[in-house]
């Protein structure tokens, strides 16, 4: 399920159209993304898809598993 069908409120119409190229970021933290970008978009939402929303989440439940586990520990 992509954020358009869940949540089409929060995915505004012509986000296909709205692809931005920052290349390196490298103050992202700092900066945040309106150190890159004035659309509040960085990255290629043209090529975003449902199964691809959908394994980006559960590498990123894989990738902090351990950490939850040790906050979820007693």
């Amino acid at each position: 399920m992509s954020w358009r069908t869940a949540h089409p409120e929060l995915v505004s119409d012509g986000y296909e159209k709205t692809d931005h190229a920052a290349g390196r970021r490298p103050d992202l933290l700092t900066l945040g993304m309106g150190g890159y970008t004035t659309s509040g978009v960085i990255g290629r939402p043209s090529l975003a898809s449902a199964a691809k929303g959908k394994a980006a989440l559960a590498s990123l439940v894989e990738s902090f598993r351990r950490c939850i586990d040790l906050l979820a520990a007693d």
